[in-house]
């Protein structure tokens, strides 16, 4: 029988996967979780603690209840396991652990719920269900605002004494993006509040997903406190004077790793200003600052000038051949450290020079055999015979004492100091005119007499200026007064930017701040003691602090002292606020186009206007696509970068385009057989449609020949006739009174919702 071709009228041979109509997610009937019923028997692994050798209140079987209560549970879930814990990390608290899985034909999935053993309060609640192997509807049934109403609710439903107590921390709301894709998770934490003053670390935090279904909670509260009365407290005015007089801008070198970039350019030293003693809080009382377990700090006023240790660089008496051998390096192994004579020797490792260290390093182990076993491991530069690294790994340092027994020190903290300068002088004589000890980043302990082991850190200095990730630490026993630690973090061959370019440390200072937020806060202290032989913990504390809190950020900045400005570490560009357009408002694609400029898709302009009916080009395209593909500019700067060959003669390097064209050829979206890609000519239609069919995996389809009877009114103009049927068909790019306009030039507005479009189908097609 003779086949016949099928005929659509711009349609898509693909199984039919609707779109179904929206609901606004305000009119829908709130659900915290799907509506499966109860299980009515569970099956419990044998406990190895009975209710009888448990002192909780609470018994398993009352914790079991009393989670099923604040949860329902789908009946294919069925219980794995509970626990109890004892001191139960925060608040102390003895706790009870319940945990549901699922395996079933529809997937995997998990709850857990954690209740007070001692009052029988939920404090923790977590779901995950592998919903991942079906297609999520986009953009998301609930946003951010509608899913607050969700979390407000269920706040409201499960701790509704707290409800009135608490204010919603929008902090972070500005640095909110939408959702590429249906799988969103929206955090909401709800801060306790006291005398209209929030608080940190007493809080109620609830996760609502794009469905609308609470899938975390975590209760953070502590009744039994005595909160200060505010009264008293400086003010405002006062705090944010406190806080900036007393500030000190240290100019530093620190090392930016970019390892997108070519091998000999991965490591930038960069300069940068940061405050010396980075304290968060002071006390709103009487002004003094405190460190972040909420303890009073001195501030003492140190040289601002760093010293070397030494003025002259002294005589190394470290061998002067290169390359040592083996036998060479055990033998200074033994020379510098007390390797005991029934030692045995475990592991020699020998690693070559590469890009992330400068020079072969031998790795020696050896294993003393007792009860528990010691571990001595040494590092030795290969080329000089240089201790790079030394620690005596013995497990009985990390035993707490018994209640009876205290700390026996042969060592106090101004000797051990001493000491580990002498064990400078023996490792690393060559570098301590370079070594400088900052008393600021080596703060006396509290309470030295209780300490076990001394730290001590010694940073690099450079041209006067210290040097943030290069130097060398040394930890002594306070017990036996021995070396148990020694770790050398050194470049050789690093260049260091010269200084006289830097804005001044005042200047410094008001950028700084700049990026800094001063509010009230009430500190709630855990009061846990470390610095005894045995953990002591007391009950906790509140404190009303002002708090110097950096302003939220999506990504690790610096103050580059150079520019003057908050920069970041992974791009290398100046932060920026989120952009507000001033061109777009009540445009219909408005809501496409802001989509795009929060993840830097499109860019607006130092006046502020995006210019969205302008025609853009097949560069600006490109990036578009990628971005909303994968909204990380760091991917295509670190697997594409600039020693990567160009895979078009006119899209070089340094192009703005070249990571993500270069990306986009990879992923089979550019056909790399042309010599030019051409990124600055204009877009056309079809361009457009052809890259967004191959971005959904539909290329190969488009391209069935008689697979489509296209019947638009200019279909002889159309070169891909199957990718225009997609795109019309999909909704993503539709013709216009039955005329695809091939040829037509591309808007950043068209585009746009194009690709908005694009994201509300791919899901289906790109499982």
């Amino acid at each position: 029988m003779k086949k016949k071709a099928i005929l659509l009228s711009c349609m898509l041979v693909l199984p039919q996967i609707a779109a179904g109509s929206f609901i606004g997610a305000e009119t829908q009937a709130v659900k915290y979780a799907p509506e499966y019923a109860a299980i009515d028997a569970v099956t419990v692994k044998d406990n190895p603690m009975p209710n009888q050798a448990i002192s909780a209140k609470i018994t398993k079987d009352q914790a079991i209840e009393i989670a099923k209560n604040f949860i329902t549970i789908p009946k294919e879930y069925s219980q794995l396991s509970i626990s109890y814990q004892s001191n139960w990390y925060p608040s102390n608290r003895n706790v009870w652990h319940i945990n549901w899985n699922k395996e079933s034909e529809t997937g995997y999935g998990n709850i857990y719920v954690s209740v007070d053993a001692d009052n029988g309060t939920v404090i923790s609640m977590g779901r995950w269900d592998d919903t991942y192997n079906q297609p999520a509807s986009y953009p998301p049934k609930y946003n951010w605002e509608s899913a607050k109403k969700i979390a407000e609710q269920f706040l409201e439903q499960k701790v509704p004494q707290k409800a009135n107590a608490v204010e919603l921390d929008t902090s972070n709301v500005a640095n909110q993006k939408p959702p590429l894709d249906g799988h969103a998770a929206y955090y909401y934490q709800f801060l306790r509040v006291e005398n209209g003053i929030p608080f940190l670390d007493q809080f109620i935090s609830i996760t609502v997903n794009g469905n609308g279904e609470v899938t975390s909670y975590e209760y953070r509260w502590n009744d039994d406190i005595s909160v200060p009365d505010p009264k008293g407290m400086m003010s405002q005015t006062d705090a944010e004077k406190k806080i900036k007089d007393s500030i000190e801008m240290q100019l530093k070198y620190f090392t930016i790793y970019r390892y997108h970039l070519a091998a000999n350019n991965q490591k930038t030293v960069k300069l940068a200003y940061d405050n010396r003693f980075t304290y968060p809080y002071i006390d709103a009382k009487n002004g003094g600052w405190l460190d972040y377990s909420g303890k009073p700090v001195q501030i003492k006023k140190f040289s601002t000038k760093l010293e070397p240790l030494f003025a002259e660089k002294k005589a190394s008496t470290l061998p002067a051949k290169k390359e040592i051998t083996q036998d060479e390096a055990i033998s200074i192994a033994k020379k510098h450290f007390d390797i005991p004579d029934g030692a045995v020797l475990e592991n020699v490792f020998y690693s070559d020079a590469n890009q992330y260290q400068n020079f072969p390093v031998w790795n020696i182990s050896w294993v003393v055999k007792e009860q528990p076993n010691i571990w001595i491991n040494v590092g030795i530069n290969g080329y000089t015979g240089q201790i790079v690294n030394f620690s005596k790994d013995d497990p009985t340092r990390y035993q707490p004492y018994a209640e009876n027994q205290s700390i026996k020190q042969v060592i106090n903290y101004e000797e051990a100091l001493e000491k580990a300068k002498k064990a400078l002088e023996t490792f690393a004589p060559d570098l301590l005119n370079e070594l400088t000890f900052d008393p600021y980043r080596n703060p006396k302990p509290e309470k030295p007499e209780n300490m076990r082991e001394f730290y001590f850190t010694f940073h690099r200095l450079a041209n006067g200026i210290l040097v943030e990730d290069q130097f060398v630490n040394v930890a002594i026993s306070t017990e036996t007064g021995e070396i148990i630690q020694y770790n050398q973090n050194w470049n050789p061959d690093a260049k260091f930017p010269d200084a006289k370019n830097v804005i001044s440390p005042e200047k410094g200072k008001e950028v700084y701040l700049s990026n800094y937020n001063i509010v009230p806060r009430y500190l709630y202290i855990e009061n846990v003691d470390y610095s005894t032989g045995r953990p002591i913990v007391s009950k906790p504390e509140v404190k009303l602090v002002y708090h110097l809190v950096m302003k939220p950020l999506d990504q690790a900045v610096y103050l580059d002292a150079v520019q003057g400005k908050w920069v970041s570490m992974e791009t290398g560009d100046p932060i920026r606020d989120k952009v507000e357009a001033k061109d777009i408002k009540g445009h219909p694609a408005e809501k496409a186009l802001q989509l795009l400029i929060d993840y830097n898709a499109i860019d607006v302009d130092q006046a502020g206007y995006v210019k969205p009916d302008e025609l853009i080009s097949r560069g600006e395209m490109v990036k578009m696509l990628m971005l909303v593909t994968n909204p990380d500019p760091y991917f295509y700067k670190m697997n594409y970068g600039a020693d990567r060959a160009a895979t078009f003669a006119d899209v070089p390097s340094n192009s703005p385009y070249f990571s993500y064209i270069e990306s986009a050829v990879q992923q089979g979206f550019i056909d790399k057989g042309k010599d030019e890609f051409k990124p600055d000519e204009l877009v056309t239609r079809e361009e457009l449609a052809e890259m967004i069919v191959k971005a959904m995996r539909l290329d190969q389809i488009a391209q069935v020949s008689n697979l489509f009877n296209v019947t638009f009114k200019d279909g002889d103009k159309i070169t891909k006739k199957g990718h225009a049927a997609i795109v019309h068909h999909l909704g993503i790019m539709p013709a216009v009174n039955n005329q695809f306009q091939p040829t037509e030039k591309v808007t950043r507005a068209s585009a746009a919702q194009a690709f908005y479009k694009f994201l509300q189908e791919r899901g289906k097609y790109t499982k």
